[in-house]
């Protein structure tokens, strides 16, 4: 940016400073002389380049005054309107076909026919000079819109009723944006008070400029702040007496806090973007609480459940590495610096150390901007046009259905095999079972004799038969019956419970049928005695497939020969 040189001045800052008298200059010698007339003629008037519009009709809300003293215009011609902004403490009036574009903590205009832009932001913040705000605005520009070059130095101006409680000055900027063919001007007002730091930018094509300037000067000219801070407050007071003083009959209503900072503050720190990177750090620790005990309890075996699992790792994923570089950027941090962090960031104890200290200069960094800081961070603090979030649940949803479909075609369903009826070596009993069952080495147990299990996994799920014989038989088969049913609960080690049980008859002989719950997976089993032999009849499945037909079909295929 430059600066009339006689006015500049060495600062040891990030930002430039300029040194202009704030009384020295007023908008009158800011603008082009205009012949101030009482009457212009359609052609001069900034309501329209072809034809004068009809004059407003009687009933309308009356002009604010001092309109031509400060334009040379007839503004009554644009039906002007009064825009607030409590957030901002800002009060201002524009053209009334100029549309508000709805933001709780800044304030946007369109004028849909020309394509002009206003745009008002600002943030609460004491000790800051004028000349050191339009140093950090400029600033701002200069590195956010390199197509805009400065085309006169900054100039201070006087607003209708700003006395001595604002101070402003406006800097005038052209070049042509990307994807236009035609150049366009850019006027920046940075107003200030004692608490308070607001800009009011306009973007207008060349050729409606020329024309429309004059309205845009006296749109700066009849802005206002009221309450630049939270109400109770020692500035909050001064500010409204001298408001009162000035004959500022204006709304005193606003809110705890005020805008989201768009513009790097006078420390070098991004408020805004330290609020989104602290948010996607805290919500990322949120997720991996929930991913942990998520994994604990999955059913492994489940397709949905596992891509379900996937999405909220990959949302895990991307709000913590995206929330560390928006708060890397919040803190102003050299690309150098914001890679070392970055690889302390993956060595264990670490990273957590540094996470709490960051997140903790974060806090206290956006606290001192007037903003309260809760759970999830500081909601105010987060400009409304910042979509990180919602943008990673839709990346990681994408992504997660991309997996998905390809999942379909790489992940093959278990091979099933043809049923066939299964007799053991010594043909006491007959049970049908899909392939070919495979014997597994059975424990030895005092007073058992030709233990034998056989077992086999068809899809997902799994068989098996077990019999083995009793030395004799027991006096009391239920007791003997309900030992049986709580060593298959006691091998679970708290991981297996009993979701139901039955008393059955198998060919005459006594037994039970149970359902037991594990992790992810159920299993039914059938135990009977017949004389001094038990019977064991088992099969386990996923949770969904419960009820799967082939089950049942396994379970009364048993007969004894």
């Amino acid at each position: 940016m430059t600066f009339d040189p006689p006015n500049r001045k060495t600062s040891a800052t990030p930002f430039p400073e300029i040194n202009v008298n704030a009384g020295a200059l007023s908008l009158e010698e800011w603008e082009s002389p205009v012949a101030k007339k009482a009457a212009p003629a359609p052609a001069a008037s900034a309501a329209s380049t072809t034809h004068a519009a009809p004059p407003p009709p009687q009933s309308q809300s009356p002009t604010p005054p001092s309109q031509q003293e400060l334009t040379g215009h007839d503004i009554a011609y644009l039906n002007p309107k009064e825009f607030r902004n409590g957030h901002l403490g800002l009060e201002f009036y524009a053209p009334g076909s100029w549309n508000e574009v709805k933001n709780s903590r800044s304030l946007h205009l369109l004028d849909a026919a020309t394509g002009t832009k206003l745009e008002a932001n600002g943030f609460a913040r004491e000790g800051i000079s004028i000349e050191k705000w339009v140093g950090m605005r400029l600033h701002i520009v200069e590195k956010e819109m390199p197509h805009f070059k400065q085309v006169a130095k900054p100039i201070v101006i006087k607003g209708e009723n700003w006395g001595n409680r604002i101070q402003g000055i406006v800097a005038e900027y052209k070049g042509i944006q990307p994807g236009d063919t035609e150049e366009s001007h850019l006027l920046i007002c940075c107003m200030r008070t004692d608490s308070m730091l607001v800009s009011i930018a306009i973007t207008a094509k060349a050729s409606v400029f020329t024309i429309k300037r004059p309205v845009y000067n006296w749109i700066f000219s009849r802005s206002d702040m009221v309450m630049p801070v939270a109400a109770g407050s020692a500035s909050a007071k001064s500010n409204a007496a001298a408001s009162a003083g000035n004959g500022a009959a204006r709304s005193t209503t606003m809110a705890d806090s005020v805008s989201s900072v768009q513009y790097a503050s006078a420390d070098g720190h991004d408020v805004g973007r330290l609020a989104i990177g602290q948010r996607l750090l805290i919500l990322g620790i949120v997720f991996y609480f929930v991913l942990a005990a998520w994994v604990n309890k999955m059913d492994f075996s489940s397709r949905v459940e596992i891509l379900g699992l996937c999405c909220l790792g990959l949302m895990t994923i991307f709000c913590s590495l995206l929330g560390f570089f928006r708060m890397a950027g919040g803190f102003g941090w050299s690309a150098v610096k914001t890679l070392f962090m970055f690889i302390l960031s993956f060595i264990p104890l670490v990273n957590i150390i540094l996470m709490v200290t960051y997140n903790v200069k974060a806090t206290d960094r956006i606290k001192q901007d007037g903003y309260k800081v809760g759970f999830l961070g500081a909601r105010e603090a987060i400009p409304d046009d910042n979509h990180d979030l919602r943008n990673i649940f839709l990346v990681s949803l994408a992504l997660t259905a991309c997996l998905f479909a390809v999942s379909g075609k790489i992940i093959k369903p278990p091979k099933e095999d043809p049923v066939a009826e299964f007799s053991p070596p010594d043909n006491r009993y007959s049970i049908s079972m899909p392939g070919t069952p495979i014997e597994q080495e059975a424990p030895a147990a005092e007073g058992v004799f030709n233990n034998h299990t056989y077992s086999v996994t068809s899809g997902k799920i799994q068989y098996a038969i077990t019999s083995f014989d009793l030395a004799v038989r027991p006096a009391d088969p239920t007791y003997f019956l309900d030992t049986i049913k709580a060593g298959m609960v006691g091998q679970g080690k708290n991981k297996i419970s009993v979701i139901n049980e039955n008393s059955i008859q198998v060919e005459g002989n006594a037994g039970r049928s149970v359902t037991l719950s594990a992790p992810g997976a159920v299993k039914k089993v059938d135990f009977f005695l017949v004389g001094k032999t038990v019977y064991i009849i088992e099969a386990g499945a996923p949770k969904e497939m419960a009820d799967s037909p082939k089950i049942a079909a396994f379970f009364e295929s048993f007969h004894t020969n």
